[in-house]
C-alpha cells in the first residue's frame, strides 16, 4: 500500500510587498536596539554635562573654562 501524500498547508503566505514590509520593520527594530545599546555604552556622565552647562550659563569665557579644566586635571 502506498502512503497517501499529505497536503502541506502554508500558514504564512506573504506577497513580496508584505515580505519587504516585514523585513523593514525587523531592520528598524534591530537598528533601534543597536542605537539604544550604543548610547548606553557611550553616554556622557551627567556630572560632566552639569559642569559644562553651569560654566556656559555663568558666562565664563571659553579660555578661562579651558584653564580651569587643565588645573582640575593636574590635581
Amino acid at each position: 500500500m502506498k502512503a497517501k501524500p499529505t497536503s502541506r498547508r502554508e500558514v504564512f503566505v506573504l506577497t513580496p510587498e508584505e515580505k519587504r514590509t516585514v523585513c523593514f520593520v525587523l531592520v528598524a527594530l534591530l537598528l533601534g536596539i543597536g542605537a539604544k545599546r550604543y548610547r548606553e555604552s557611550h553616554a556622557i556622565p551627567p556630572r560632566q554635562i552639569a559642569i559644562v552647562e553651569t560654566a556656559k550659563t555663568a558666562g565664563i569665557p571659553a579660555q578661562k573654562r579651558a584653564e580651569a579644566k587643565r588645573r582640575k586635571q593636574a590635581r
